[in-house]
């Protein structure tokens, strides 16, 4: 006995094109989930390897483009667009040396001086190189300049060596150590989790999908 059957597969077709039609989507969120992700990641491990003085140095490390559907990139790394000295995290990460942007030495505050009285603290705005506004080697804050030496304060009065206070060391140049491991800890978050969130973002765009037909 011969039974012919005719199937209309059109509307399964019809279904499973619409579904895939929402593989961009899920994409797209699936990268802009991961992105946020691996930038809280580098937020952490920045916190963790260094004495963060200001939020501000934290918020740096953010996604520097966002993922659309149009363009499936999301772009993470540091943003090293600041006024005043460029950030050294990218030397940090990679190792290397700083050296002057202005002039031939680098005025390095020590700790324990007036500047940064402990390691954690910033130096203060008005006890910054430039806002010192040296004249003739003298400045504010009864501070004043031996070249190739470093910038002093007088603390006394009287010409006892204790009545000055070396505040800054001038160096040609710092080095700096590789301290940072920013890119290996945003990889293994992008590595261990784009995978199971594209999944569950694939399955919502599906859900969705099959609520609105």
């Amino acid at each position: 006995m011969k039974i012919d059957v005719t199937i209309d597969a059109s509307a399964v077709v019809n279904l499973t094109q619409a579904f895939f039609r929402q593989l961009p989507y899920a994409t797209n969120n699936a990268i802009t989930r991961t992105a946020k992700e691996a930038v809280d990641a580098g937020q952490k491990e920045l916190a963790a390897d260094l004495q963060i003085r200001k939020r501000f140095i934290l918020n740096r490390v953010r996604i520097l483009q966002y993922s659309k559907v149009g363009n499936l990139t999301a772009v993470i790394g540091v943003d090293e667009k600041v006024q005043g000295t460029p950030l050294i995290l990218g030397f940090l990460e990679e190792g290397g040396t700083k050296e002057p942007s202005k002039g031939s030495e680098l005025a390095i505050p020590l700790t324990g001086e007036t500047p940064r009285p402990s390691f954690p603290q910033s130096v203060p705005t008005s006890m910054r190189y430039p806002n010192l506004n040296f004249q003739d080697r003298k400045g504010k804050k009864r501070t004043y300049i031996v070249p190739g030496v470093g910038i002093f304060q007088r603390v006394a009065a009287g010409r006892s060596p204790d009545a000055t206070s070396l505040i800054y060391s001038f160096k040609p140049s710092a080095p700096l150590p590789r301290e940072l491991h920013l890119r290996d800890a945003m990889l293994r978050v992008i590595g261990e989790r784009f995978a199971p969130i594209f999944n569950e973002e694939f399955v919502k765009e599906i859900l969705r999908k099959a609520h609105s037909l």
